[in-house]
């Protein structure tokens, strides 16, 4: 076990600076777990060849990285510009279909169809998440003439909200659909399903993947609607993961409400023990600087207090200076505030105690396990699983070892590549004894001679069965 990674899981996103080769190659050797194709941009056969390349070079390296696939969702965004358009405070710009550019004025192109009929005079349209705003002044002809409240630089592809407008429908579009045939056919780790309202939006996406065999992807819920938030509970029982994904869901709700609202969407997949991961602008300044703000800095490490099991980087390793320097900035503030984890008094001291006291016999199991792992002579937990329900429940009590979770269940291996501090290792068959598991370890390297191991067991052949512990040396 690598001592250098953090247990907080790195998530970077493919894009224009990141995707050679040689870039990959130095994230995975910086400390990325998983990679995020943003299916926004690009096209799948760009897609499916970053894929080969990340499993190759994860095999190369040695280093285990998950795939990713972020669905576009509903989510309306600009066309294509020429080049980048820098606009000034109070500027005019027109908002217009993509063939119907005027000339002599400052276009943002599109091809949302209806767009200034879903609009009104007075209405906000924000871009890229925000940090541009354009107040609408006048409709006509399809075109919509706003004044620019912010000075920026808008880019091709950026995403629109119209937080008065309700213009997004189901979560999943045509392209979508696509795309998770896309992710079937790619047998990749995780997909994102953007623009989630409800539990039924998750279940929509499920509906589309094989129904028999042990593959299916981690079905990740985004959290960036009004309606999600309001939907929570029926949408953390329905999904795998979620993840807070404060960029739209800062601009559907007063940004004030979104420090509040993080912590409690955490907390609540903690106690379910499901993956939770917290992005957008987590160290936003790295895109065009080599160091990130003290802000920002304290902004991931409050994630990680918080409770996420994984944070995700966007724009910082998609099209920033040094996609390298942004996951060895983020791993150096996860190791350090990791050690904060097992203070009293922390959020995962407050999730311990409450899982203490629970009758469930998962509970008590990974609580017991927990106590153990507290002696510091031991080296790792072990978990033999066909469900990875007591790997993830051990792993929301933060302890100071890693936990290996040995599967022969692709989809189990999948949704715990996000949990904290779990290696997930696929093998044909899960190792039956107790010599079977030192063998196993020692094959990889995880384990030797001398190592204190503390390893869950349960009925042979009963998933879910997780009923005791045990501790054993290495000889």
């Amino acid at each position: 076990m690598n001592a250098a990674l953090p247990k907080t899981k790195l998530i970077a996103t493919i894009g224009p600076a990141s995707a050679g080769r040689g870039i990959i190659r130095r994230l995975l050797t910086s400390g990325v777990a998983a990679f995020r194709l943003n299916l926004s941009h690009g096209d799948l056969v760009q897609a499916a060849a970053t894929i080969a390349a990340i499993r190759e070079l994860s095999s190369q390296t040695g280093r285990q990285a998950a795939v990713l696939l972020d669905l576009p969702g509903p989510k309306m965004r600009l066309g294509v510009l020429a080049e980048p358009v820098a606009v000034s405070r109070h500027q005019e710009v027109i908002f217009c279909a993509d063939d119907d550019q005027p000339a002599g004025a400052v276009c943002l192109p599109h091809d949302i169809e209806g767009l200034a009929k879903k609009v009104r005079p007075g209405d906000l349209i924000y871009i890229g998440d925000g940090m541009l705003q354009f107040r609408v002044k006048a409709r006509h002809r399809g075109r919509i003439h706003a004044e620019a409240l912010l000075a920026g630089v808008v880019r091709s592809h950026k995403g629109i909200n119209i937080p008065t407008s309700d213009v997004k429908e189901s979560s999943l579009t045509d392209y979508d659909r696509r795309c998770l045939a896309f992710a079937v056919e790619q047998r990749v780790d995780a997909v994102c399903i953007s623009f989630v309202g409800r539990a039924r939006d998750i279940t929509a996406a499920r509906e589309l993947l094989p129904a028999g065999g042990t593959w299916h992807p981690c079905l990740v819920a985004k959290i960036e609607r009004r309606q999600a938030v309001e939907a929570i509970d029926a949408i953390l029982a329905e999904a795998d993961a979620v993840m807070v994904a404060r960029g739209d869901l800062g601009i559907e709700l007063p940004l004030e409400e979104i420090p509040v609202l993080q912590k409690e969407i955490i907390a609540k997949a903690n106690m379910l023990a499901k993956p939770v991961i917290v992005a957008t602008q987590m160290l936003l300044s790295m895109v065009e600087n080599t160091r990130p703000t003290r802000a920002e800095v304290t902004d991931v490490a409050n994630a990680i207090l918080d409770g996420a099991d994984a944070v995700m980087f966007s724009e910082e390793t998609a099209v920033g200076v040094a996609p390298v320097e942004v996951v060895r900035t983020a791993r150096r503030i996860a190791r350090r505030t990791e050690r904060e984890l097992l203070r009293p008094g922390c959020r995962a001291e407050q999730i311990r105690t409450n899982v203490r006291v629970s009758d469930q016999i998962e509970d008590m199991i990974s609580s017991a396990t927990h106590d153990v792992l507290a002696n510091r002579s031991v080296a790792l937990a072990v978990t033999p699983t066909s469900t990875g329900t007591t790997a993830r429940r051990i792993s929301r009590l933060r302890p100071r070892q890693w936990v290996v979770a040995i599967t022969d269940n692709p989809t189990v291996r999948n949704i715990l590549a996000l949990s904290f501090g779990v290696l997930p290792l696929l093998a044909e068959r899960i190792p039956p004894d107790r010599r079977a598991i030192a063998a196993f370890l020692r094959e990889r390297g995880l384990a030797g001679r001398g190592d204190r191991l503390v390893v869950t067991n349960g009925e042979p052949g009963i998933p879910g069965s997780t009923n005791s512990l045990h501790v054993i040396d290495l000889s």
